[in-house]
């Protein structure tokens, strides 16, 4: 990634709403907003735009950090603007979300693939077309047998699975300020090769 001139781009999955803050399905927005503080960046929201965004200088290399205003399910309405407007393509775009097949505390990078069933990496392939971008995925664990999925990932973590969910945010919020200064396959291999 670091030598392209082309910005990266980060889109941190999440609802918008105080209600929605800590929950599970937020980690995405969280991520983004560790990146931001580590930088003393803040988001803001353009005139008649879809999403709050924040563009730091890393390296010499452009970060936009990125959240939509739209709910969970409309998160891919805002990348055809945001790609069109930073000259961006797939490969130097990142989505940050929930995975429930990934165990609280854990943090994984994977290029490419389906939607697991979760609506707002749907809604980000429906809208591209495809799925040939990275995601850096944050394990939040399943919901006990019998109980909902949707009120699962709506509701905030015990203090112990937030721990470890926090911990795993800030990793990838780490793995992200690296992306200026070396390859993604290098991000994504001290990433992976964490047992955490």
């Amino acid at each position: 990634m670091p030598n392209s001139g082309s910005p990266i781009i980060i889109l941190g999955l999440g609802n918008p709403g105080i209600e929605f803050e800590r929950t599970r399905h937020n980690v995405g927005y969280h991520v983004v907003n560790l990146v931001l503080d580590e930088k003393n960046g803040r988001l803001r929201r353009g005139f008649l735009r879809r999403y709050s965004y924040c563009v730091l200088t890393v390296k010499h290399h452009s970060l936009v950090l990125a959240r939509s205003n739209s709910y969970m399910n409309r998160s891919g309405d805002v990348v055809p603007e945001l790609l069109r407007r930073y000259g961006v393509m797939p490969d130097r775009f990142i989505v940050v979300l929930d995975n429930m097949d990934l165990a609280p505390g854990i943090c994984r990078i994977k290029k490419g693939g389906g939607d697991a069933g979760h609506n707002g990496l749907k809604s980000v392939i429906g809208t591209l077309r495809h799925g040939d971008f990275y995601r850096f995925y944050i394990g939040v664990g399943r919901p006990p047998s019998g109980a909902s999925q949707v009120d699962y990932v709506l509701s905030v973590p015990d203090m112990n699975e937030l721990a470890d969910i926090n911990s795993a945010c800030m990793r990838a919020s780490q793995g992200i300020l690296k992306l200026p200064y070396k390859p993604i396959a290098g991000v994504i291999e001290e990433i992976n090769s964490r047992g955490t």
